[in-house]
C-alpha cells in the first residue's frame, strides 16, 4: 500500500484506538464484567474498524484507484472495488 505519512499516521493512529478497545474487552472479560457492557466494547471495535476502512479506502481511491485509471486500468479498479464489497 503506497500511502503518505499523514495517511499512513492517521491510520496507525485508529489501529492503536483499535488494540486499545480490544484490550478493554479482553479485560472486561477476565473480570466477568456484565455482558452488555462488554457487547458495547465490541460495538466500539467494529465502528473504529469501518471508520479505519474508510480511511484506507480513501487513501487507496485518492492514489492507487486515479493512477490505475491514468494508466488504463479502469477495469482492474472495478473489480477490485467490487470484490471488496463481494459484489462480484
Amino acid at each position: 500500500m503506497k500511502t503518505s505519512k499523514s495517511h499512513k499516521d492517521d491510520s496507525l493512529h485508529r489501529i492503536r484506538i483499535i488494540q486499545g478497545h480490544l484490550k478493554a474487552i479482553e479485560k472486561m472479560i477476565l473480570d466477568d464484567k456484565y455482558c452488555v457492557d462488554v457487547i458495547h466494547q465490541s460495538l466500539a471495535v467494529q465502528k473504529a474498524l469501518k471508520r479505519l476502512d474508510m480511511t484506507i479506502m480513501k487513501e487507496h481511491l485518492e492514489c492507487c484507484v486515479a493512477e490505475q485509471i491514468q494508466n488504463g486500468e479502469k477495469d482492474k479498479s472495478i473489480t477490485e472495488l467490487l470484490q471488496i464489497y463481494e459484489l462480484k
